[in-house]
């Protein structure tokens, strides 16, 4: 039996390649090919963040003893202590801010949790009007720090910070980094003015351009009223 040598296998090759690309379709070599082999599932492992009962007991008694009482006697309330949000919504917003980031080649770090107060303007339930909430958005690596940022905003080849996106309607973003976190004493008079301009961005904007930050879950307390 006659063996082909290299040469006509390379020509055969070629000829296949050209008669393929006829209709559209590809050669692949075999680095091409192991590329486009589907990821393995990473099965779950447990998590090292995890705490023990003693660490959540201590933890809960601390702010009972340093908090609980003072924030109560300041607001004549009881302040929301639990921010419960539904895990498929969780999931949902965890893979639609990964995919946006794929698409716009941004590598994500993490995310972080905001602390805010529902509002007239910004309720979704009578009931949480005053109280505080849990606002949730991804961060990415900027120039060296961790910051978070507007994935829904941003585009490729450039980030938008969160911090940008609040300084458009004349909201200084401070928690970046720790210069950032200490006003001076001209940043606390504008903070002070903030509120009112607020009310009138809101009017300036009517709802403003859509954010990449995650909301709306159910807080007790308040409890349901009957």
């Amino acid at each position: 039996m006659k063996l082909i040598n290299n040469e006509t296998l390379y020509i055969m090759k070629k000829i296949l390649q050209a008669i393929l690309g006829v209709f559209g379709y590809q050669v692949l070599t075999k680095k091409e090919y192991r590329d486009l082999k589907p990821i393995q599932p990473i099965h779950p492992t447990q998590p090292e963040t995890l705490l023990t009962y003693k660490e959540v007991v201590e933890m809960l008694r601390t702010y009972d003893a340093t908090r609980l009482k003072q924030i109560t006697e300041l607001l004549g309330f009881e302040e929301t202590r639990i921010n419960t949000f539904e895990f498929g919504e969780l999931k949902n917003y965890m893979r639609y801010v990964e995919k946006l980031a794929k698409e716009k080649g941004i590598k994500l770090k993490g995310i972080s949790f905001i602390k805010g107060v529902y509002t007239e303007a910004t309720k979704h339930n009578d009931d949480f009007v005053d109280y505080e909430n849990l606002m949730y958005m991804p961060t990415a690596m900027v120039n060296g720090k961790e910051v978070l940022i507007d994935v829904v905003n941003s585009s490729e080849g450039k980030i938008v910070t969160f911090k940008e996106m609040l300084a458009k309607y004349d909201y200084i973003w401070r928690y970046d980094n720790k210069k950032n976190f200490v006003l001076k004493k001209e940043k606390q008079q504008v903070q002070q003015q903030q509120v009112l301009k607020s009310v009138v961005m809101r009017h300036d904007h009517e709802g403003g351009e859509l954010s990449g930050t995650g909301n709306f879950g159910t807080y007790t307390p308040p409890y349901p009223t009957l």
